[in-house]
């Protein structure tokens, strides 16, 4: 038996383990496959870190960020940990040759790639040449198509984890509720596997909400944060939109004489590189993004998360909000909002779900090209059929999953020979209507979230299925304002009637889990048409009988 103590202080340093790290490690060790849930902050990358330098072999990281990879790679280095590699777009070719010449060489510890490289035939099948005990795929919920961050080519993952002989499966994620978590294990074939949930409590996180009546007031509240010192030290504000992050930036130059630096997908490179040191080196107070920046940001005294707009989903939240106080430090979560931020969030979302005559147009511009050799790129595909990218890849992988189109070389596109002899069209697209309804859902959760009276901290716990005993924490913006009530002498609460992973039943929705419960109202996951939150007396523990 190993001592998983005395390995941790000699490969890494570190005197104990922080909350699950353990008994991840364990279950790994041991060869279960693994779904773990570990709040942003709670040490992720250690859980296949360590299993990868005692197993003998090479562990396989599939990791959906270059960013990320290069924070690891640097990690890993520093610590003397040098038989690691990472292959992504950044390598030029001759990088890319030599990379693959020591994943031949079995003298690897872990290769980091990224899910598109594992489409690469011929990557594959060198990695079915070397003994890859550990398969890791870090921000699973990418796989989900239910995810807020659905990303297609984690979808081929569960035949790449077959065709390497099975070997130990650790799926890592920050958030996934209930249905994400059943998707993951559904996607990558590990059905059955109990989900390791830790960390999602984070005591020193202070969470506040501060509603706008106009979008000039978000100003305004930002002005009030800052000049009352609400905000200390360095942190972000995230905004919904590139238009957004640049005008905040230019308000906290401008009027409050703020150092701050803007940060969206669009920045050159060199330019992101630099926001970032700058950023950690505390050059500036605040760096001014949409969600482009934060993952693989290894800063643990981030004083402040403040969110301009309504994030789309309390997954994405949570997540940009645990970016702070990982030192343990008290740290300010803030909301501002407002009713219509909605709308910008239902535009992202319209973006991202195909209809039935987009899937159509782009099967049948595959069928015009059907005889071009190697298949349509898609850039190609792009340029004949004016839609955005996001929506083409959710297609193409929507069809590639069906067994209509295939990928003869990287990045083309081409029909398969069955689709050919069928000729007509067998897609069913309910279940994306259904995720579409559940994704709207989400936002609806979001803004729940926003309008909540009572505890947030709660709300966030309830919503990622653990429960919170106490009914004040003390800490957020809801419970303070209780407390002062009380003392006041006013304010009263009622216990609900049911409680968290409750299966209850609704004459119209059918079979549901209560998510949350206050007082007389119960918000229930249900899996055909997401989040609903409903009067109590609404549903029932039995289905009802027909007499």
């Amino acid at each position: 038996m190993i001592d998983l103590k005395a390995a941790l202080r000699e490969k890494f340093g570190f005197e104990g383990f922080q909350s699950g790290q353990e008994e991840v490690i364990e279950q790994i060790l041991s060869g279960q496959d693994t779904l773990a849930i570990l709040a942003t902050g709670a040490g992720k990358s250690l859980t296949y870190q360590l299993p990868a330098l005692l197993l003998s072999g090479t562990t396989v990281v599939v990791s959906p960020l270059i960013a990320l990879m290069k924070d690891q790679l640097d990690m890993l280095r520093e610590l003397g940990v040098t038989e690691v590699v990472a292959l992504n777009s950044t390598l030029s070719e001759d990088q890319e040759a030599a990379a693959i010449a020591r994943v031949r060489s079995k003298s690897l510890k872990i290769v980091f790639v990224t899910p598109e490289k594992l489409e690469d035939e011929i990557f594959l099948k060198l990695l079915q040449e070397i003994d890859v005990p550990l398969f890791v795929v870090d921000e699973a919920h990418c796989i989900s198509q239910w995810g807020h961050d659905f990303r297609p080519a984690y979808l081929a993952l569960g035949g790449v984890i077959a065709r390497l002989g099975h070997p130990t499966v650790l799926a890592l994620t920050a958030t996934a509720t209930p249905a994400v978590r059943e998707d993951i294990l559904h996607q990558l074939g590990i059905p059955g596997v109990k989900p390791i949930v830790r960390g999602f409590d984070r005591p020193n996180l202070i969470y506040q909400v501060r509603r706008a009546e106009k979008e000039s007031d978000k100003l305004k509240i930002l002005r009030q944060l800052f000049l009352n010192d609400e905000l200390e030290g360095t942190g972000i504000i995230y905004t919904a939109t590139i238009k957004n992050a640049l005008e905040v930036q230019a308000y906290l130059g401008d009027e409050l004489d703020i150092p701050a630096a803007v940060y969206h997908s669009k920045l050159q490179k060199h330019d992101r590189t630099s926001v970032h040191n700058l950023f950690m080196d505390e050059q500036i107070r605040a760096v001014v993004a949409t969600n482009a920046f934060g993952l693989g940001i290894d800063k643990a005294n981030i004083r402040f998360i403040v969110h301009y707009d309504l994030p789309g989903s309390v997954e994405a939240y949570t997540q940009e909000a645990g970016r702070s106080g990982r030192d343990g430090a008290p740290s300010h979560c803030i909301l501002i909002y407002r009713m219509s931020d909605t709308r910008v969030q239902n535009y992202f979302l319209t973006g991202k779900y195909p209809d039935i005559e987009e899937v159509q147009k782009v099967f049948g511009t595959l069928e015009i090209f059907a005889n071009q050799s190697g298949g349509v790129s898609m850039t190609d595909l792009r340029k004949i059929l004016q839609l955005p990218l996001t929506k083409l890849k959710v297609i193409l992988a929507l069809l590639k999953k069906g067994g209509f189109i295939e990928t003869p070389s990287r990045a083309k596109y081409a029909l398969t020979e069955a689709a050919r002899e069928k000729r007509e069209m067998l897609l069913n697209l309910a279940n994306y209507e259904t995720k579409k309804s559940y994704d709207q859902s989400k936002l609806a959760m979001m803004l729940q979230y926003a309008e909540t009276t009572s505890c947030r901290r709660r709300f966030i716990l309830n919503y990622f299925g653990e429960g919170f005993d106490r009914s004040n924490c003390g800490a957020c913006d809801n419970c303070r304002r209780v407390r002062t009530a009380l003392r006041n002498g006013n304010g009263a609460s009622a216990e609900s009637a049911y409680r968290i992973a409750d299966v209850v039943h609704h004459p119209k929705f059918g079979q549901g889990t209560v998510e949350r419960a206050e007082k007389d109202l119960v918000t229930v996951l249900f899996p055909n048409v997401g989040y609903k939150t409903l009067l109590a007396s609404a549903v029932s523990r039995q289905e009802a009988k027909i007499a």
